[in-house]
């Protein structure tokens, strides 16, 4: 396995505990804008490291997994700066289904639905050869 897709997959796993951690904190002792940011920027990593990984691996993907990405990212750093209670859950919290929607589109157990009626990117790799 390739091990910029192998980096993405761990990580984004970890990035979805981060992002329920934003929400319960923010639940619990209120907004903290500087861990909000944190979270968001490593979210940003992630989608650097995944469209690397799209170029440098052979597995196709859903056109809807970036999109849903890029869905998350922008709610993500929407309620980073915000010291509103209400707009960080929500706005994080709609960003962890966003998040998690994105992965089940690739997913072996995500809905079959997203694998046969939408096409998928070929990625770079298999293209080039």
């Amino acid at each position: 396995m390739n091990p910029l897709f192998t980096a993405h997959k761990h990580y984004g796993t970890l990035l979805l505990v981060l992002v329920l951690a934003v929400i319960i904190v923010a639940l619990v002792k209120g907004p903290k804008p500087v861990f909000q940011r944190i979270v968001a920027v490593l979210v940003d990593i992630n989608l650097i490291v995944g469209l690397f990984a799209f170029f440098n691996t052979a597995r196709p993907v859903s056109w809807f997994h970036p999109i849903l990405a890029l869905g998350a990212v922008g709610l993500l750093h929407a309620g980073a700066k915000s010291e509103d209670k209400a707009k960080v859950v929500r706005c994080f919290s709609i960003a962890l289904v966003l998040l998690v929607a994105a992965w089940a589109v690739n997913a072996s157990w995500g809905p079959e639905w997203f694998k046969t009626n939408f096409v998928k990117l070929p990625s770079v790799a298999v293209i080039a050869k």
